[in-house]
């Protein structure tokens, strides 16, 4: 396992026996893998010591001239000039290598428990979208507003990661550890698949389409009841409601009606790329499918960044379809007037649609 090379090379340098290739294999993992490079600091946080002819002094000196000479090899810059006692009593430097290969071990055991305890987020914020790669080899596309976060300890012991805003999922196969997503009021456990996620605070519902492969998904406030979507179907989960319902035979309904409305449909196609609409934004298309204005004042706002401003009421019960491949806002919007609903001034950052 790398940690265990990292901590070999590590004792390495430590004994002064490391050879320059290895001091660059240390460097690379360290620049490859945040956790290491917390330990690294963890354990070696640098500061001056106080060197005296005592035994203390001297096993303070030892200590930190292990730190400067590791730290020589990963900055840049001139290293800072370490001055030795005249004198060094020899005999103290076995036990400053015992108590540094203690304080390492100590670090490297509490350091792993301490991070695999904190979180890592990693965000989109408006008018971008990005693409990640996960510690498992999943892929993520992360859509505007979006992000995701997860434990140090990801695919360690397992595969959790909670969700906020859209993302489309291609998941690395591992039938020991399922991969389990949080996304609102749902939970999605898959093996390995390629599916899209929509689930925004400010929209009344979360969809999940399914691609490739299978899901199961959950309702929170319903661990009992479980959803199997097959490839080409697309769930809504609709938590504005009080009923629940499925269309579709091969979807039982849950057992409490007070839950969340559930409408499951065939999943749309873009035929022209033959791609899934619904994760046609990961390769720059805004998509509209018979959107409710609200629906598209919220993906207008995320994709360009502005503030949609609605001064017509009778909008809301317009709805509005089209596919705009890396078009301008001022595309967009020309397109949505001459469709007759709508008229729009753009002030700023804030679009006014009547």
């Amino acid at each position: 396992m790398k940690e265990e090379r990292f901590y070999h090379l590590v004792r390495r340098i430590l004994s002064g026996a490391a050879s320059t290739e290895e001091a660059a294999e240390l460097q690379q993992l360290i620049d490859a893998d945040e956790q290491l490079a917390i330990l690294y600091r963890q354990v070696f946080p640098g500061g001056e010591e106080e060197q005296d002819e005592d035994s203390e002094a001297l096993l303070a000196y030892s200590a930190h001239y292990a730190r400067m000479q590791i730290a020589g090899l990963f900055d840049p810059a001139p290293e800072a000039e370490v001055r030795r006692p005249r004198r060094v009593k020899m005999y103290l430097l076995p036990a400053a290598a015992c108590l540094l290969v203690m304080a390492l071990a100590g670090a490297w055991w509490f350091g792993l428990r301490d991070h695999s305890l904190a979180g890592r987020e990693i965000k989109t914020p408006k008018g971008s979208r990005s693409h990640v790669v996960l510690p498992d080899g999943s892929e993520v596309w992360l859509n505007a507003n979006s992000s995701i976060t997860y434990k140090g300890d990801f695919n360690r012991t397992g595969r959790e990661l909670t969700l906020t805003g859209e993302a489309y999922f291609k998941v690395a196969k591992n039938a020991d550890k399922p991969f389990i997503i949080q996304a609102g009021a749902l939970q999605v456990k898959v093996l390995g698949t390629a599916f899209n996620i929509r689930s925004y605070a400010d929209e009344p519902d979360i969809e999940t389409t399914l691609e490739s492969g299978s899901v199961e998904i959950t309702l929170n406030d319903q661990p009992g009841n479980t959803i199997q979507l097959k490839p080409g179907q697309k769930l809504r989960v609709d938590n504005s409601l009080h009923t629940a319902y499925a269309n579709d035979s091969t979807v039982s309904e849950p057992a409490d009606p007070a839950g969340a409305m559930l409408l499951l449909s065939k999943m749309k196609v873009d035929t022209a790329g033959n791609a899934m609409t619904d994760a046609a934004w990961k390769e720059g298309k805004l998509v509209f499918d018979g959107d409710d204005f609200q629906r598209v004042a919220s993906k207008i706002e995320k994709w360009y960044n502005v503030t949609v401003v609605a001064e017509n009421s009778l909008l809301q019960s317009s709805r509005f379809t089209g596919i705009f491949d890396n078009k301008s806002l001022e595309t967009v919007l020309s397109t949505l007037r001459e469709t007759g609903k709508l008229a729009y001034r753009v002030e700023h950052d804030t679009v006014y649609i009547r």
